[in-house]
């Protein structure tokens, strides 16, 4: 990745998530929520710290660093990076704080009505950054680009559906059937917005870290076109519901191509996989299987959750959001900090002095023993809400923050070039999360 490409903010928005992610993890130690208890104020805040704070934003600062490297060329509108991360950090505490209005704390209410223009304030600044960095002729000529592209279209379908909930919960029109309306939000928020944005990013990391050819091909395509008619059928369905008509049949439609989705996709990574020229995978990599594994879990599960609701309905959403979506984060968020590190720190001493291995800056035993834990905590939590045990979810949620904690720890570590001897070490360290220095 060239040096040029180093967004000042990338590490800003990643401890915000990981602030986030720990504050998620803490709620489901304490109990807030529960197999069966999701659908109340405790719950739903809960529910929107982890996906808003956590996935929402570290996925939006993986964004801003590497839809660059998408185009091969600069950040388009690069001032917009620190007051989206602002608002969009500010929308979502209002959130979470404002369920608390289902609870009674009528206080909280304007902070409901708020939080989605904040929200919707740092979304529209991030797509305008993603936006405007890959409309060229050449960049769209990529299924990956236009996969990043579609999970922005994703995105506003899961902003608007969300707004509307809000409106609804609040007891303001104009209002929409939450039983059709709350599917949709979660299918254009897990289905569309974060996997989709997941695949186009993938396909770049997993070429680079195995060093395989990146290539497109008719596999990719099939992706690109079943993760389209996805998207379409998905804002058709909430665009009936906001029309008042019955959106059962569409919303059917959509968990019938998520399979179809999902496979091919695994398909064009098992080919990845195949091509890579790094006989020994990294600790990023060996774990981002076990997120792919996860994927074709909460697939399987997804069937099931359809038909019969309840606990099969519960177990996944937490298989693709903790299982899927966190693991691959957190698998690869060891290696992009220890990469974004490396280069911010020696790439410029190249030529001048030794520089270290990036993979010297990563202590690989921690990192694995962590995201061992890590999809420890999610197979339980899955086990435990297929049960409807409280008391199996809060040891799920004891392990994930021991896991959590672990990870932050290690990426202390990175930045703070720990695993290096004294010598190797430059003075002064580089900071923590504040922005990146450009390179000279």
């Amino acid at each position: 990745m060239p040096g040029k490409h180093l967004s000042r903010w990338t590490l800003a928005w990643f401890g915000s998530a990981l602030l986030a992610l720990l504050a998620a993890c803490g709620l489901g130690l304490l109990g807030v929520a529960g197999p069966g208890a999701w659908t109340g104020g405790n719950g739903l805040a809960l529910v929107h710290v982890f996906a808003l704070g956590w996935l929402c934003q570290v996925m939006m600062g993986a964004l801003v660093q590497f839809v660059p490297v998408l185009a091969a060329r600069p950040l388009a509108l690069p001032m917009l990076a620190l007051p989206a991360l602002l608002v969009s950090s500010a929308g979502t505490v209002a959130l979470a704080l404002g369920f608390l209005v289902l609870e009674g704390r009528e206080a909280l209410q304007p902070l409901f009505l708020a939080a989605p223009a904040a929200i919707g304030l740092g979304f529209a600044m991030v797509a305008a950054m993603v936006g405007a960095t890959l409309s060229s002729r050449d960049s769209l000529r990529l299924a990956e680009v236009r996969m990043v592209l579609l999970a922005l279209l994703a995105l506003a379908g899961l902003w608007l559906s969300g707004a509307m909930m809000v409106l609804t919960l609040s007891g303001r029109d104009p209002a929409v059937d939450l039983s059709q309306a709350l599917p949709l939000h979660m299918l254009l928020g897990i289905g569309g917005w974060l996997s989709l944005a997941a695949f186009g990013v993938s396909y770049k990391l997993f070429a680079m870290f195995l060093i395989a050819p990146d290539q497109g091909g008719r596999l990719r395509g099939a992706v690109f076109l079943a993760a389209a008619l996805l998207v379409a059928v998905l804002l058709a369905a909430f665009l009936m519901v906001l029309a008042g008509r019955p959106a059962e049949g569409a919303t059917t439609v959509a968990l019938g191509l998520i399979p179809v989705l999902i496979l091919l996709y695994l398909a064009e990574i098992a080919r990845i996989w195949r091509s890579r020229r790094r006989v020994a995978p990294e600790v990023n990599m060996l774990w981002s299987r076990a997120a792919l594994a996860f994927l074709g879990f909460a697939m399987a599960l997804s069937v099931p959750g359809w038909l019969l609701g309840g606990p099969w309905a519960e177990a996944a959403v937490f298989a693709a959001l903790v299982g899927w979506l966190s693991t691959l984060t957190l698998a690869q968020l060891v290696k992009i900090v220890g990469f974004l590190t490396w280069i911010q720190v020696f790439a410029p001493r190249i030529g001048r002095q030794p520089v270290p291995m990036v993979q010297k800056l990563i202590d690989a035993k921690a990192a694995t023993l962590c995201l061992a834990l890590w999809s420890a905590g999610t197979l339980a939590g899955c086990l435990a809400l297929l049960a409807a045990s409280p008391a199996g979810f809060r040891l799920a949620a004891a392990l994930l923050s021991l896991a959590a904690l672990g990870i932050v720890r290690e990426l202390i570590a990175v930045r703070h070039l720990s695993h290096l001897a004294a010598e190797e070490r430059p003075a002064p360290l580089p900071p923590l999360i504040l922005p990146l220095l450009q390179p000279r």
